[in-house]
């Protein structure tokens, strides 16, 4: 790996106005400059266009199919050493950038084939009588993630920094799982190397928990994970959940 890395951001995106540019604004904000911003954008209807188009990134448009698909559309147009799987909803703190490449860069032997900055919760999408139990489900969520990433189905998701080497050696993300894709893709990747956690935060959304509720929603990724790893293949369609003002689909 060089010692100044390009890192090509994955960012699919489809009515993402309300969430992107506060990403896009973090990631403007990096100590590390060295990256891409490639967006797979799937015909939004809002103005999440123009928001990247603001943000300098390079925007490749798709059909709305899944985030599988769009991830590979990324993949392959990345010129990047190391690839960052980033959802929109996330805000990353300013070293993140940083000391993923330090973290790379000191791996002499390249055992280690994924980052992932610690969780913390973002509070735009929740009740303020709700913040302290999602608070406390993301203090378990970061919990089981940690322990996860020492066995072969590592709990990665949202916003991980992978080598691109290894992740042309394993493959594309599988297009028939629609849910828990990450699961899937992340199992195989596991094989090749270690997943680390660092102490840099990036703030998470729970605005699909706050919306549908807890229960439901990890009982979805649940079934959805097991169905990933064992017949890797789960077709489900999530109902839209957008911050302001709901933006129907062109």
């Amino acid at each position: 790996m060089d010692e100044k890395p390009l890192i090509s951001v994955v960012l699919p995106t489809y009515n993402e106005e309300h969430y992107v540019g506060s990403l896009l604004s973090s990631i403007e904000q990096q100590t590390y400059q060295n990256y891409e911003i490639i967006a797979i954008d799937s015909f939004s209807a809002d103005r999440t266009k123009e928001i990247l188009e603001g943000h300098k990134a390079r925007i490749i448009s798709v059909p709305k199919t899944n985030i599988s698909a769009a991830r590979n559309a990324g993949i392959s147009a990345a010129k990047g050493e190391i690839l960052a799987f980033i959802d929109a909803d996330y805000i990353l703190t300013k070293d993140v950038f940083a000391k993923v490449v330090e973290t790379f860069l000191d791996d002499k032997d390249s055992r280690i084939v994924c980052i992932e900055p610690r969780n913390k919760t973002s509070l735009k999408d929740l009740k303020r009588k709700d913040r302290i139990k999602f608070k406390t489900l993301n203090f378990f969520i970061s919990g089981y993630k940690w322990i996860s990433f020492f066995t072969p189905l590592p709990a990665a998701y949202g916003c991980d920094f992978c080598r691109k080497d290894t992740v042309d050696r394993v493959g594309p993300f599988n297009k028939n799982i629609d849910v828990a894709e990450d699961k899937e893709f992340f199992s195989r990747l596991k094989k090749y190397g270690k997943f680390k956690i660092l102490n840099q935060t990036v703030r998470m959304s729970y605005r699909r928990h706050a919306k549908d509720g807890t229960v439901k929603t990890g009982f979805l990724y649940f079934l959805a994970s097991v169905s990933a790893i064992f017949t890797k293949r789960f077709k489900f369609r999530f109902k839209s959940i957008r911050r302001g003002k709901h933006v129907k689909k062109p």
